[in-house]
């Protein structure tokens, strides 16, 4: 009876040790081939807004220790885009080469399973955007909707061949994006389908008028004709805007002497003016920065249709609209686009 109860101890205390040896935190770290002079991999959460930046060394080496409060599903960014999963207690290792990563990019140790299925679900989401988000958006309503269904019954067999081998809490993540990702496609369809119709390329843009200009008294569009004009539409409250910041900086440096005007216009309560002011201060904004007259509700963010920000709009001298809802700062499509237009 003794030895039994021993034994059960013995049993009780190892797993005990099991529970105490699961660590409060995850680390993250790789090599990176032909990494880019002064960049550090930087992980963003896009529901607190918070990121932390791992520095890479000169051989490509990075490594971090992050202690997490809970599960978190990161946009990490190394010159492109792609996320990561992350869980106290994971160990994931992550290489890529810089100048191909979608195709380099290889992940193991703890986690790998969750991240790995990332990259799986990245590439259905590839074959069902194409090459053109925008012609994506554009096509016949049967072809699209055959499109939508195809990706939806890959997803849902991916996620039931993975689920044994995957976190809950990341399954559990994985369905609420997937349920939003599709709902959110069909309104951008429907969304692009009026915006050729209301806001096509080559029609007037909708105008406003004395907006508060941060350097000093009031500006309206029609101030700035004769320049094409980038428009970013913003809120000090809004996290992903917030994290465009440094690449419309980078883009505004690029364009730097062209005729092109940046403008960045806060969709905040014209009672916060001063939380608005001390944000571009804090964060050293650039560009030509306003404050709409009746925040979201104002007319030319409704005639717009906007509704979720960031929003990025082109237009060109003479006022009229190149793209009403243009790529973000961070992503390289928007370069491209400001290049063609021989500014």
């Amino acid at each position: 009876m003794k030895k039994l109860q021993a034994l059960a101890l013995l049993v009780v205390m190892l797993s005990c040790q099991k529970i105490i040896a699961q660590k409060e935190y995850a680390i993250v770290h790789g090599k990176i081939e032909n990494p880019i002079e002064g960049l550090g991999v930087r992980l963003f959460d896009p529901i607190s807004s918070k990121s932390v930046t791992i520095k890479v060394a000169a051989d490509g080496t990075y490594r971090d220790t992050l202690k997490l409060d809970k599960p978190i599903l990161f946009n990490t960014f190394y010159d492109k885009f792609f996320n990561v999963y992350l869980i106290n207690d994971m160990n994931l290792e992550i290489n890529f080469d810089a100048k191909n990563i979608y195709k380099s990019i290889t992940i193991s140790g703890k986690g790998e399973k969750e991240n790995n299925f990332l990259r799986t679900k990245s590439k259905l989401e590839a074959d069902l955007y194409g090459s053109d988000y925008m012609e994506f958006l554009n096509l016949e309503k049967t072809v699209f909707d055959a499109k939508i269904n195809k990706f939806s019954a890959d997803f849902t067999s991916l996620l039931k061949q993975k689920k044994s081998d995957l976190d809950p809490n990341f399954v559990t993540i994985q369905l609420k994006m997937f349920e939003n990702l599709t709902k959110g496609l069909l309104q951008q369809y429907t969304d692009e389908q009026r915006n050729k119709s209301e806001l096509g390329i080559g029609m007037p843009s909708p105008e406003f008028k004395n907006y508060i200009n941060y350097k000093e008294g009031k500006s309206s569009l029609k101030d700035f004709r004769g320049s094409f004009v980038f428009i970013d539409v913003w809120a000090t409250w809004c996290g992903p805007c917030k994290y465009e910041m440094p690449f419309i900086a980078k883009v505004e440096k690029q364009f730097h002497g062209k005729n092109i005007k940046f403008v960045s216009i806060s969709v905040d309560r014209l009672k916060d003016e001063i939380k608005w002011r001390n944000m571009i201060k804090a964060q050293g904004l650039t560009g030509i920065q306003l404050l709409a007259d009746k925040e979201i509700a104002s007319s030319f963010i409704a005639a717009y249709y906007i509704q979720a920000i960031p929003r990025f709009i082109i237009l060109d001298k003479e006022g009229k609209i190149v793209n009403s809802d243009a790529p973000r700062p961070s992503e390289p499509e928007l370069v491209e686009i400001l290049k063609s237009l021989n500014i």
